[in-house]
């Protein structure tokens, strides 16, 4: 019989160095959390590059239009309009190349990632990702140095700062970094908020959504 004073303990267990489910639960849940801002804000800023795309083909459409119109019909051509087109395109091109990154639509050559075993390839789509996170940091890094470099340049028609055409690296930068962080985060840390999507597309890929038979 044992001593009467001492407590008896229900289905004692063993004790376990390490952490525990219990301590490894609140990071997961921490993790979970951080995956959700990174990939709600990833859907936010593709839904903001849409809108951006939009304007900004409008705006650059009825510039050139009206510089057509100025040049061939009243034969005084508007000094600004070439140098305001071209700058929008620099704009639209970096937007479009977040959203595209978001739908997995530039082109990459994926055959030797398909044609290995699941896991390995698995591994090489996060060291891509991780790799294009460096690559991108340093892109944006260098885009803010120029811009800041040239901001006291200005423009030869519009005399704007050229700071405003070159911040179009670094904030396209940004994005992508977000957007990468987000589809990694998605892949460890599963949210409502993200969805998977492919790293790019192969060329003449029409996309599943495409593709009718």
């Amino acid at each position: 019989m044992g001593n009467p004073l001492v407590p008896k303990l229900k289905n004692p267990r063993p004790n376990r160095s390490g952490p525990g489910p219990r301590s490894v639960w609140p990071i997961c849940i921490a993790m979970k959390s951080v995956s959700y801002f990174f990939n709600k804000a990833a859907v936010v800023q593709i839904l903001v590059c849409s809108w951006g795309m939009v304007i900004t083909g409008i705006a650059m459409t009825i510039i050139i239009l009206i510089q057509i119109f100025f040049r061939f019909v009243i034969y005084r051509p508007v000094p600004w309009s070439e140098e305001a087109a071209r700058y929008l395109m620099i704009w639209l091109g970096m937007l479009g190349s977040v959203v595209a990154l978001r739908k997995g639509r530039h082109i990459g050559v994926t055959a030797l990632v398909d044609a290995l075993p699941r896991r390995i390839s698995g591994i090489i789509v996060y060291v891509v990702r991780l790799t294009m996170i460096g690559f991108m940091g340093i892109i944006g890094w260098e885009g803010v140095k120029l811009a800041v470099f040239n901001y006291p340049q200005l423009s030869a028609a519009m005399e704007i700062s050229m700071m405003i055409p070159y911040m179009a690296i670094p904030v396209g930068a940004f994005m992508m970094i977000v957007d990468l962080v987000a589809e990694l985060l998605h892949e460890l840390f599963p949210t409502p908020a993200g969805k998977k999507t492919r790293l790019a597309s192969a060329a003449l890929d029409l996309g599943e959504s495409e593709i009718s038979t």
